[in-house]
């Protein structure tokens, strides 16, 4: 197994690569992370670690929706079952690591966030808790870009270890701590592409926020109806961002 460089522009196509597996099969992917999400809203509710479950679960519900990415860039039509294939797949061998490397997301993001929270008063931490809405009065008075700032420069390495290593131990057999190495060194070594990829997502993302602002003013500011508007192009928006994972993976893992 080996990373492949790519050419820059390679961030773009997988962006592109994103809608393009979506529009293949959009029921079936669109339902896929619907049922993520529900499942990671739903594990909350875990008693004593509901509040870090979502992270913890993360990379064992990704690498089924990595499965079902990958069934239909191959023709065939993803089923529900797919997103628990970690649960199962090899006798179900990749589930501890998984929920190891959970484990591992879950306490470095908290910890990204306790260390990002010492910029302000706290409210980035409070705001990513769930504990203050966006409409709170308070963030009308706090300043979150240092924060969020401190935030990501913090947790951009974690992300680039993280990246690929779901996929790594589930489908190359690859032990946690070194699935984090490889993951860290191939993103590292596509960093350009990775950067296209990303600022790619960023315009996609503000010119999604205009669209909603436009539509906000032409709907006279009903929350009914912008949420009609925002939740259907929310999922879609997300659902093409996982699908290009999947290409990532796709084009720069040599040897899976």
């Amino acid at each position: 197994m080996q990373i492949n460089p790519l050419p820059a522009l390679t961030g773009w196509h997988w962006v592109k690569d994103g809608f393009r597996l979506l529009r293949r099969q959009p029921i079936a992917l669109l339902a896929l992370t619907f049922m993520n999400l529900f499942l990671l809203s739903l594990s909350v509710l875990i008693p004593l670690v509901g509040s870090v479950a979502p992270l913890v679960l993360t990379p064992a519900l990704m690498v089924g929706l990595m499965h079902a990415v990958r069934s239909a860039d191959r023709g065939q039509t993803p089923t529900p079952g797919m997103l628990f294939s970690a649960f199962r797949d090899n006798g179900g061998r990749a589930i501890r690591p998984l929920l190891l490397l959970g484990g591992f997301n879950a306490a470095v993001t908290v910890l990204a966030l306790t260390l990002s929270a010492m910029a302000d008063d706290g409210t980035l931490m409070r705001v990513a808790t769930g504990q203050i809405g966006a409409d709170d009065p308070a963030l009308e008075e706090a300043s979150l870009m240092r924060p969020a700032l401190v935030f990501l420069v913090l947790y951009t390495p974690v992300q680039m270890a993280m990246w690929y290593a779901p996929l790594f131990i589930a489908w190359n057999d690859v032990p946690v701590k070194r699935a984090l190495f490889y993951s860290f060194v191939g993103v590292l070594r596509n960093k350009r592409v990775f950067l296209v990829y990303a600022v790619s997502w960023l315009a996609i993302g503000l010119a999604a926020a205009i669209f909603v602002r436009l539509m906000q003013g032409m709907l006279g500011g009903s929350p009914m109806l912008l949420s009609a508007v925002m939740s259907p192009l929310s999922l879609v928006l997300l659902t093409a961002v996982y699908c290009s994972f999947w290409p990532t993976y796709r084009d720069a893992v040599v040897g899976d």
